[in-house]
């Protein structure tokens, strides 16, 4: 087969010239069932693709998605339903002409018209990772791997405590408090350390700062990485959601948090390329002589934005069992 060749810069570059302000298309090309447009949205300068189906085709509210500049839609128009692809942001371009490209060629195959959007649904889960990536919003492998150690200290918050609001409130790390979790003045770091490397990484001098609080707890996961395997960041918060599923207020709570990091709501999928094994936890109660910066020892207030590591070996005196921290924290 054969794929549709065309000059989707060249006809919007021209729909821009000749219709400026207003909204304009043009019919493309007749896939099978489908007649399909390329159009410009004057007052914006949005790029659109249409395709154009029976009214009677039933279009599932689940296709219609907003995703990294692209948006879905379904319009009436002459007695038909238009699916509407839109690109609001002009930087995607190119990735946008490649997704109408592999769009077309599978749509050149169809057998039935009511396949059309299925197809379209497949493309769009298929291609919203790319755009994620290109635009630049999917979060690293090691923000990745932070928040997965974060959300399994709170999966098991959540495994042991009826509670779950407290749970959700006590996940303070969204609203940039110093320490991940905190429940009144008890608190827990949350750590994630390569299995091969028993080191972790501190973002400030406050971070493991204990000296204003009741108790603080290092909490450590000893995690191993693999590709196409292993438990996933993705599975991992629809097994929370899952639990939070009875109680839709809590459940928009931690999606709330889950957004405020990055991962807004349906975009969880994308992490889903490799996942981790857990090869041990262990958890580490700080006090005098535990090798952490406090503002104390540092004694200058002109000293911040203090980045360092930490050899977990030298912090085996102070080690406690994690059940228990877990406990301390419901």
């Amino acid at each position: 087969m054969m794929k549709l060749t065309v000059d989707y810069k060249e006809i919007w570059k021209n729909q821009e010239i000749d219709s400026r302000t207003l909204t304009t298309r043009d019919k493309v090309s007749n896939l099978g069932f489908a007649n399909c447009y390329i159009g410009r949205i004057g007052a914006s300068n949005a790029k659109m693709f249409q395709i154009e189906v029976s009214e009677n085709i039933s279009m599932d509210r689940n296709y219609l998605k907003r995703f990294h500049g692209v948006e879905i839609r379904v319009l009436n128009l002459n007695d038909k339903k238009n699916i509407t692809i839109i690109l609001s942001d002009n930087d995607l371009m190119d990735v946008f002409i490649l997704f109408l490209e592999d769009l077309t060629y599978a749509l050149e195959s169809i057998k039935l018209e009511s396949d059309i959007p299925h197809i379209i649904n497949e493309k769009v889960s298929y291609w919203g990772k790319l755009f994620a990536r290109v635009n630049g919003v999917l979060l690293s492998k090691e923000r990745q791997r932070g928040l997965y150690g974060e959300l399994s200290f709170l999966n098991a918050l959540l495994s042991q405590s009826s509670d779950y609001k407290n749970c959700i409130d006590s996940w303070t790390g969204p609203e940039g408090t110093n320490q991940d979790f905190s429940n009144n003045l008890k608190a827990v770091e949350v750590k994630t350390s390569k299995a091969t490397k028993p080191s972790v990484n501190i973002a400030s001098e406050l971070q493991l700062d204990w000296t204003r609080l009741e108790s603080l707890y290092l909490y450590v996961f000893h995690l191993d990485i693999l590709n196409n395997g292993g438990h996933t960041l993705c599975e991992l918060i629809k097994e929370i959601k899952q639990k939070l599923l009875k109680f839709n207020d809590i459940l928009s709570f931690f999606e709330k948090k889950l957004d405020i990091i990055g991962v807004p709501v349906g975009d969880e999928k994308y992490y889903d390329d490799f996942g981790f094994i857990l090869r041990s936890q262990q958890a580490y109660k700080l006090s005098d002589g535990f090798p952490a910066l406090t503002i104390e020892n540092i004694n200058n207030v002109a000293i911040h934005n203090v980045k360092y590591q930490i050899d977990l070996t030298a912090c085996e005196p102070f080690e406690v069992d994690y059940e228990n921290v877990i406990k301390e924290m419901i």
